[in-house]
């Protein structure tokens, strides 16, 4: 017994402290061709790549199995993994058309969703709805499917674009005939949340919360919003460079600074902390729960950029090498890059293991010293 609770005494000064988290990292690809553009829901991964010949194709791994999803004559680009399902947009000659089409892969059959003479661009999707952009001979539309029909989101005389998807809900990035405005379709009807004097850019939504940067001071002096479904609150109040926001649930993510210099940023629902602090550039954070990953040049200079990841309480560095890192996406606790090997870009992915916090770890070895304690004390009755 005395062995025991010395043991517990150790192991209490020893995690008492310190968060536990590790990450394993798998690359996923390995041949003599560049694999570009992963994405990743749960623990499917997709990804644009060649097949050895001349056109690139879709790949979907599933947690065990790559599968590659299209083989034809033509390239494929830009795909996207809701769950099970995967969209992407190629240029379907020979099938009676010559624009840019859409296809859904539901995790057993592939359907074209669009066939028409224009070019279709850019799909998103979230769970059964997709949605893209069209030029429709003048300017860019927006369209959502729903799983069983098409609408058309937007009809106008100006380019509607950079468009993101959650649920139901779609977010864009379109003109009132002056300057830039951020629009919302919820299912049923469209609002537009920007009436300004300036260019609002970059809406990203997740749920009934949405988010862009709006150049109000003009030049590079741009700020970012969060609009949760009633209110539009403004997140940064500077005179410097914010972008490119991104949100999961109430966590808002974005870079800011000045060229060479730009830092992470993190807003949780009620207060912003600034993640990175350092001489070179960190950009483009993706957010998904309390995870946050970004690409940093973590060498000061060059194109040396790494993959660093940021679990809720701890920074981790996922590469460490003379090559490319980029285009870093995480969903919950996987992450995806693609990433030089020294010939050819590969995908990667990183998936962190739960371990249990200190509390809860000295809980359970408090409540197992307690049970050898009693079954001690009957043995010596």
């Amino acid at each position: 017994m005395r062995w025991f609770i010395a043991a517990l005494i150790v192991l209490v000064q020893v995690f008492g402290g310190v968060a536990q988290a590790e990450w394993t990292i798998t690359q996923l690809t390995d041949n003599s061709h560049n694999d570009f553009s992963p994405q990743v829901s749960g623990s499917n991964v997709v990804w644009r790549g060649y097949d050895g010949g001349s056109d690139s194709e879709i790949f979907l791994y599933d947690g065990s199995t790559t599968t590659q999803l299209t083989n034809n004559s033509y390239n494929d680009y830009s795909p996207q993994v809701s769950g099970s399902n995967v969209v992407w947009y190629g240029h379907a000659s020979g099938s009676g058309n010559s624009g840019r089409e859409i296809f859904l892969y539901d995790g057993s059959t592939t359907t074209q969703l669009t066939n028409n003479s224009y070019n279709d661009y850019s799909p998103q999707v979230s769970g059964s709805n997709v949605v893209w952009q069209r030029h429709d001979g003048s300017d860019y539309e927006i369209f959502l499917y729903d799983g069983s029909s098409t609408t058309q989101l937007t009809n106008n005389s100006y380019d509607d674009w950079s468009h993101h998807v959650s649920g139901s809900n779609v977010v864009w990035r379109g003109s009132d005939g002056s300057d830039l405005e951020i629009f919302l379709y919820d299912g049923s009807s469209t609002t537009q949340l920007t009436n300004n004097s300036y260019s609002d850019l970059w809406p990203q939504v997740s749920a009934s919360n949405v988010v862009w940067a709006g150049f109000e001071g003009g030049g590079s002096d741009a700020e970012i919003f969060l609009y949760d479904g009633t209110t539009t609150t403004q997140l940064t109040d500077d005179s410097g460079y914010n972008a490119y926001p991104n949100v999961s649930g109430s966590n808002v993510v974005w870079f800011a600074g000045t060229y060479l210099n730009y830092e992470i940023f993190l807003y949780d629902g009620s207060t912003t902390t600034q993640l990175t602090d350092n001489s070179y550039n960190d950009w483009h954070p993706q957010v998904s729960g309390s995870n946050v990953v970004w690409r940093g040049q973590v060498g000061g200079s060059g194109s040396d950029y790494e993959i660093l990841v940021y679990d809720g309480s701890t920074t981790t560095q996922l590469t460490d090498n003379s090559y490319i890192d980029d285009d870093p996406q995480v969903c919950g606790s996987n992450v995806v890059w693609l990433g030089s090997d020294g010939s050819d870009y590969e995908i990667f992915l990183a998936t962190s293991t739960a371990i249990p916090e200190p509390s809860t770890l000295i809980l359970l070895l408090l409540g197992a010293a307690g049970l050898a304690l009693h079954a001690y004390r009957r043995r010596r009755r």
